[in-house]
């Protein structure tokens, strides 16, 4: 499994290797899926991870869907019977900020092209 230091290294790749031009784009764009990250990351229990997670759906902001699940109760059940542990649901998170970079880097470079 891949660790939450390398995609840290992916993520910060991703954003090195970005179209000049868009590189501001980007960060603009990324920046509440970074918000959101760092927020769930900060939860110290699995429990105050899924608050911040209702309070980011409550509010309707750019929440990072971790196992591609919508609220936070599809997401409790999942962990539950899926025996997910706390690190790796922080680590799925990582990851779905990565992904969520991917696709905002590929939108803003393409939006250049025209």
């Amino acid at each position: 499994m891949t660790t939450i230091e390398e995609m840290y290294t992916d993520i910060d790749n991703l954003l090195s290797q970005t179209n000049e031009d868009a590189i501001e784009e980007v960060k603009e764009k990324y920046e509440p899926f970074e918000k959101n990250m760092n927020s769930l990351l900060d939860a110290e229990t699995l429990e105050s991870y899924l608050d911040v997670y209702e309070e980011m759906n409550k509010e309707d902001s750019a929440v990072l869907k971790c196992y591609n699940l919508d609220t936070t109760e599809e997401l409790k059940a999942y962990v539950e019977k899926n025996e997910v542990d706390f690190d790796t649901l922080k680590t799925e998170t990582v990851h779905a900020a990565c992904q969520a970079l991917k696709f905002v880097i590929y939108d803003s470079e393409e939006d250049d092209d025209y």
